[in-house]
């Protein structure tokens, strides 16, 4: 039974690899991650390189790592998980396993239901303009959908909206619903998505990398196989991020995915006063506009992500794999529902498609490197080697 994790492992730790060992004992035989690459969906580079996280899955448990394009790591939860899904789908997994706050399956499909009920309205039902009226209260997007849920449904199903992983959960029962794939919660254990605590040897992923970062990380919240590599910040950065900002007028700024006029306005008047990363999304925040999509537009505009983007068809590059994940690889191969390549170099030479997403791919990992507080000694994404892990 071959099993895909739509992940971003930044990093790898032990709820990660919990979840794979979970998806063992349902009957899992080959485990497949489609990770996000150098860049990851808040808006943000990935801590440490794409190619030392694909390895560090594969030497804890997982058999192939495929890396999700570009655009779709730094894209919504929707865009997220129907990209991944796609993925899945075409490498012919039978299960997609997810972890979330909820495992009760027949709850969290009454919660995709309704979500995809109010997707498919879009605005025109009554069930969205109550939607609507909770957001012009101040509400978030996912305490609208809670509330809802709540007066539509049940409390039960409202509580669903309320966990980070329970919102991405019902994105990927969207994204599978019209296919053969089976879903997998696992619920998980301790640290919730942003839990600021340690729960044992398990902590959130932002704990750790805020652990990382201020130099005093336990080494036991991490299933290490190798040495640490060279951390990745964004703040590094920071200058040519308002450089690259400064040179774009209000209408390029218009033109940048998810950023409308008033966003664009506001950004152009932060950037007249702000001298750092930090300072830019501080003084562009506002109720309407969240970090996290601030940090999203951000991240489009520097990398050149253009809209259209988001409607290309992702490709299977290969990052990591041993000898179970070959066996994915060829069966993947035999289906022939998607490009699959260790090579971005061969992916590229495909399709105008795949042109786009290779660079895009290869401007992300030249940016990511940029991050390094040191210079990376990583080859270009067109001359680095995959190969076999062998365990």
């Amino acid at each position: 039974m071959i099993t895909s994790i739509i992940c971003e492992y930044n990093p790898f730790h032990n709820g990660h690899k919990y979840q794979i060992e979970k998806a063992r004992e349902k009957g899992s035989t080959h485990i497949v991650a489609i990770m996000s690459g150098d860049t990851v969906q808040r808006g943000d580079v990935a801590i440490y390189s794409k190619h030392y996280r694909a390895r560090q899955a594969i030497l804890n448990g997982a058999d192939l790592v495929i890396e999700l394009p570009a655009p779709f790591c730094i894209s919504s939860a929707e865009g997220f998980a129907k990209s991944g899904a796609h993925i899945a789908y075409a490498l012919g997994s039978d299960c997609l396993c997810f972890g979330c706050e909820c495992d009760d399956i027949d709850i969290l499909k009454k919660a995709a239901e309704l979500s995809g009920r109010l997707s498919e309205a879009e605005g025109k039902s009554k069930e969205s303009e109550q939607v609507k009226k909770f957001l012009k209260e101040g509400n978030s997007y996912p305490l609208a959908l809670s509330k809802t849920a709540e007066m539509l449904e049940s409390r039960e199903v409202a509580e669903v909206f309320n966990g980070p992983n329970n919102i991405l959960a019902v994105e990927y029962l969207k994204a599978i619903k019209d296919t053969e794939i089976k879903p997998m919660p696992i619920l998980r254990k301790g640290a919730g998505h942003n839990d600021d605590l340690l729960h044992g040897n398990i902590a959130s992923s932002s704990k750790i990398r805020e652990l990382l970062k201020s130099g005093v990380l336990d080494d036991s919240l991490l299933p290490l196989k190798e040495n640490y590599t060279e951390l990745r910040d964004i703040r590094n950065m920071e200058k040519g991020i308002l450089f690259s900002l400064i040179k774009m007028d209000k209408k390029k700024l218009r033109e940048v995915p998810d950023c409308n006029g008033d966003l664009a306005d506001r950004i152009a008047k932060a950037l007249k006063i702000s001298k750092s990363y930090d300072e830019l999304i501080q003084n562009s925040k506002t109720k309407a506009f969240t970090l996290a999509r601030l940090r999203r537009v951000i991240m489009y505009a520097v990398l050149g992500i253009r809209s259209s983007d988001f409607d290309l068809m992702p490709y299977a590059r290969v990052l990591a794999f041993n000898e179970r994940g070959t066996e994915v690889l060829s069966k993947a191969k035999k289906l022939g529902r998607i490009d699959v390549s260790t090579s971005l170099k061969e992916l590229e030479h495909k399709s105008k498609n795949n042109k786009r997403l290779a660079e895009l791919d290869a401007r992300t990992s030249d940016f990511a490197k940029m991050c390094q507080s040191v210079a990376s000694n990583e080859p270009n994404e067109y001359s680095v080697k995959i190969e076999k892990i062998n365990i």
